[in-house]
Parts: C-alpha cells; structure tokens; sequence
C-alpha cells in the first residue's frame, strides 16, 4: 500500500528504492526457497514448486516491469507492474503454504526442524533439547 501511494504522489525516489532495492533483492531468495523443497539433488518429488517457480519468474518479470515505469515516470505503467508483482507474490505464498497467522507464513523454526530431526534419528537427542529449553525457561 506505501508504494502504491508513493507511485500516486510521484515519489519516484522511493519507489525507484523499492523496485531496484528491495523487490529485486526478493527475487532471488523466493527462487532458492522453491529450490529447496525439491531436495537439493534427491529424489523428494513436491507437486506444487512449479507453481511456485512460475510465480517467482513472474514477480520477477512485474518487478523489471516496475523498474523500466519509473524510469519512464509512467504511473499507470508502475501501478499496472506493482498489481502484478502482488499477485504474483501472494499466488508464491498461497501456493506454498505460507500464509500463516504471523504474515510470515508457516515456516519452521530452527528448534522445529532439530525437534523434527530428532523424531528421526531417535528420542535421546530430542529429550537433551527438551532438558535445554526446560532449563532456559527456569533460568
């Protein structure tokens, strides 16, 4: 919503910030994401990552889109570029699951995966890090 006011306003600095800045900066770690659910190189099958690389190739094309509009201080153009980038993104996100309650989605934390891993590899792993917490919350 700031960007689509700040494309209304004609701030075109801050919108030039966020096209060249932080939406390209995206791009990259919504394509590595998808990458990693296929494996890194198994042969773990996920039916829904070549939506979810679609959707990345997509946000990727609005966000050139966006970045030639503001050269050009085209407001139509940048609006018409900034819609596609946001449904791109939110196709990524519903695609992929993350749309939790926190906006962030339903991504892992790092005592999620090691309780997850331990699940695997056996109780005794597990219960040190249940020890650990229960230790840390007392402290």
């Amino acid at each position: 919503p700031v960007v689509a006011d700040q494309i209304g306003s004609g701030d075109w600095e801050a919108v030039e910030n966020f096209a060249v800045k932080i939406a390209d900066d995206t791009i990259l770690p919504m394509k590595l994401y998808t990458s990693s659910l296929t494996g890194g190189g198994t042969n773990v099958k996920v039916s829904y990552t070549k939506d979810m690389y679609k959707a990345a190739d997509d946000f990727e094309k609005f966000q050139k889109a966006l970045t030639k509009a503001v050269q050009k201080k085209d407001s139509a153009a940048s609006s018409s570029a900034l819609e596609g980038m946001a449904t791109a993104l939110l196709s990524y996100r519903t695609v992929g699951g993350l749309l939790g309650a926190d906006g962030g989605g339903d991504i892992p934390s790092v005592d999620d995966i090691r309780r997850a891993a331990c699940r695997v590899q056996g109780r005794t792993f597990e219960k040190r890090v249940k020890d650990r917490d229960t230790r840390l919350a007392t402290n």
